[in-house]
């Protein structure tokens, strides 16, 4: 059934708390690749925080269609597709520490028969000031009709030139088990990405890495082409999902320097340079 615009704008998500040591950070530094030599923790990292997709959280998932259910939202998990992500950071993220993660629906967008659910999330510290806030798109298939606004936000287009920086990043046939592992709860069994039956019953060949796996890895790699390897001078980083790759493809990364900010593209070499991922990258 279509989102109820006027019930679903503002519904507040249930605040969670998120804490982290340094096992936690390592694990994750494993998951998506960051080099050794990569200073800092970047502010990916703050993913895989309880509640980080707003509604579409697995934390608030019910164990029956429609498994996500809230004021004016009532979705089943097959019609959600995440389709864009931005992180904003005030401040290089502590090594290690406590916060809590608050989010609310800000918006409902219309994308032809279906919804694209807009949604903030931010990640306090104990003294209440902001580390990581972030605006998840999740498109709803089927949902549209309801009256939702026009889309808000834009990506710069790839410029019409050669890049400025290019980077490979490998990854590893176990990369989707490692990045599972950081999230809280996640299972190996049920899902697209750690269970290959599951995965051929939706119809891929195989599992495929999350999404926000690949959002992780593309991170690391620019900030090891633009930013001398520090994690701490990300200040924003916005992206779209275009496509999908599968543990042990490799990432190919291509950057373009706009002066306040760079563009970039990844796709998978090996698939005829099938993009994955496109956005904005800005540094301090």
């Amino acid at each position: 059934m279509p989102i109820d615009v006027r019930a679903a704008v503002g519904v507040a998500v249930p605040e969670q708390e998120f804490g982290w040591a340094e096992e936690d950070v390592l694990r994750y530094r494993r998951a998506v690749g960051q080099g050794a030599r990569q200073r800092g923790m970047l502010p990916t990292f703050a993913m895989t925080a309880p509640a980080a997709f707003g509604v579409a959280s697995p934390d608030f998932y019910q164990p029956e269609p429609p498994e996500i259910r809230f004021p004016g939202i009532r979705l089943n998990l097959a019609t959600l597709l995440h389709l864009e992500q931005e992180l904003v950071v005030p401040a290089p993220l502590p090594r290690t520490g406590c916060a809590r993660c608050t989010g609310e629906v800000v918006g409902i967008e219309e994308r032809g028969d279906a919804a694209v659910l807009v949604q903030r999330t931010t990640l306090r510290g104990d003294d209440g000031a902001a580390l990581v806030s972030g605006i998840s798109r999740i498109h709803a298939r089927g949902e549209g009709g309801a009256g939702g606004g026009s889309r808000g936000t834009a990506i710069a287009p790839t410029p019409d030139r050669r890049p400025d920086a290019e980077i490979r990043t490998p990854t590893s046939p176990s990369q989707a088990v490692w990045y599972q592992a950081c999230v809280r709860g996640a299972s190996l069994h049920d899902n697209i990405h750690t269970d290959e039956i599951f995965a051929r019953a939706a119809g891929f060949p195989g599992p495929i890495l999350q999404g926000v796996c690949t959002y992780g890895m593309v991170c690391a790699a620019l900030v090891d082409a633009v930013a001398e390897s520090d994690a701490g001078r990300v200040r924003r980083y916005t992206a779209r999902f275009r496509g999908i790759a599968f543990p042990g493809e490799s990432l190919h990364t291509r950057i373009w320097d706009e002066g306040d900010r760079y563009i970039f593209l990844t796709t998978v070499p090996e698939r005829a340079d099938k993009p994955v991922l496109s956005g904005e990258f800005g540094i301090r």
